[in-house]
């Protein structure tokens, strides 16, 4: 396994239910990843606007890390872990 540091704007589609949001697919470089599976959400509170986490596992298999930012409701792809 590999990890990459990204940094870049996406764009996400995502669910909102229940007072939650879940990511489903994103489009990075005019392909869309779509999510299998959420394996970790969390929210930093530090600063004025929360930021909310997410680790999900896209159909290759690879595992991109999400955040939103609250404040401008912009997705960022922070990283990926290659699989294989």
């Amino acid at each position: 396994m590999r990890s990459e540091a990204i940094d870049e704007a996406v764009a996400v589609r995502a669910d909102f239910q229940g007072g939650a949001v879940t990511p489903v697919a994103f489009r990075r470089r005019g392909r869309e990843h779509r999510v299998v599976r959420v394996n970790a959400r969390w929210v930093d509170r530090a600063g004025r606007h929360p930021r909310f986490y997410f680790a999900v596992t896209v159909e290759s298999g690879d595992v991109y890390q999400l955040q939103l930012h609250a404040a401008d409701l912009v997705w960022w792809l922070d990283s990926v872990t290659l699989e294989g």
